[in-house]
């Protein structure tokens, strides 16, 4: 009876293995044909922004020579095609994401939350694409002071960058990870302190600080306080993505607790509320209260890559090590300042990279982590 029993458990375990086989097999099925329809999407959605950029552009500048640069030109219309374009697309496309078996876990969450995630994720690729629409014509009035250019000209090059944007954000909205919001909050930072500095009228600002940018008034502390505050909504959401990744390598590593789970998240939720802080508490208004929140973020971003030993210990010795000499470079480089041989803006310049380099490695090593443990966990539950 006892060997009935036995047989019987085991058909049913084998009957489970095969249905959860099969499930995976259909997931994988699944995101293969999303992937193909975002494709096809995107490709769709760039024929329409085409399409409109062109007959607007006609519309605008019929009749007439327009300017590269300056007044109702080109550029003006190319910044804001950009910006317009990649918010609806951007926006169109993460709403989509769900529907991916990789980013399940987004029909979980809540429909204002969902609307928060959507609008940091849209309106920063549009801040980013746009400034980078800026800086392109921007540079080119530089090289050809006063160009003009016929209707047919500029309504293309209107419909190209109509074209290329939606195509762009549809395809990057469309998969977010943790390893593209660093890319994202990166490209946030450097476009939006590239125009601040374009844009800012004292040409002494450097032998200060970047936070000098950001109470000087004009067009140059609005760039500059917005994207701070960009960067913070980007890293709020890298925050949720962190934590469902840890969620997710939680099922095959035991060591992952929900605690050291939610301690990650805490910590980029601090760094994303500094950012914010120091945008609505600029240099001009108060030299304490922006300093608060600027130091607040080096030592909360030092204490976690000091302390990552303890809340990850699952994580291999070099990504740890390399924590470690990132904690030690940013010392070493807030020595150079303190003894005077670095400007604060250099020591700023080269913390930035320091960030930025070691998180990309991070997420890259949680998501290369949460993939081998899963991939063992089937191989595991097939045999």
């Amino acid at each position: 009876m006892a060997r009935g029993a036995w047989s019987q458990g085991a058909r049913l375990e084998a009957a489970a293995v095969r249905v959860e086989r099969q499930l995976h097999r259909d997931g994988v099925i699944e995101a293969r044909r999303f992937a193909v329809r975002t494709e096809a999407r995107a490709i769709v959605v760039a024929a329409l922004a085409f399409a409109i950029g062109l007959a607007g552009g006609a519309l605008g500048f019929w009749g007439r020579a327009a300017p590269v640069w300056e007044g109702a030109s080109v550029g003006a219309a190319g910044i804001v095609v950009a910006a317009s374009v990649t918010l609806t697309s951007a926006s169109v496309s993460y709403r989509l994401a769900a529907r991916d078996p990789r980013q399940a876990w987004l029909k979980g969450v809540t429909h204002s939350r969902r609307r928060w995630m959507t609008a940091a994720l849209a309106v920063s690729l549009a801040a980013v694409f746009a400034l980078v629409q800026w800086m392109l014509f921007h540079a080119a009035s530089l090289i050809w002071p006063g160009a003009a250019v016929d209707t047919m000209t500029a309504s293309m090059i209107v419909a190209l960058v109509a074209g290329g944007c939606g195509y762009t954000a549809f395809t990057l909205a469309a998969h977010v990870t943790a390893t593209r919001l660093v890319l994202l909050l990166f490209a946030v930072v450097a476009t939006g302190f590239t125009v601040s500095v374009a844009t800012t009228q004292d040409d002494e600002w450097y032998r200060l600080n970047f936070s000098e940018l950001g109470g000087r008034g004009g067009v140059t502390s609005a760039v500059f306080n917005a994207t701070l505050i960009l960067a913070g909504g980007v890293t709020a959401l890298l925050a949720m993505y962190l934590l469902k990744s840890l969620e997710a390598w939680a099922r095959t590593e035991s060591r992952v607790t929900r605690t050291r789970a939610l301690i990650v998240y805490v910590v980029f939720l601090v760094l994303a509320a500094c950012f914010i802080g120091a945008a609505l508490v600029p240099v001009s208004f108060s030299q304490v209260g922006h300093n608060i929140f600027a130091i607040g973020m080096a030592i909360v971003f030092g204490g976690f890559l000091l302390g990552l030993r303890w809340v990850l210990p699952c994580l291999h010795w070099p990504i740890i090590a390399l924590a470690f000499a990132v904690a030690a470079g940013i010392f070493f480089s807030a020595s150079l300042f303190w003894i005077g041989y670095y400007t604060l803006a250099t020591h700023e310049m080269v913390c930035a990279g320091l960030v930025v380099g070691w998180l990309l490695l991070f997420t890259r090593t949680l998501a290369a982590a949460e993939r081998a443990d899963s991939a063992a966990a089937e191989t595991d539950a097939a045999a």
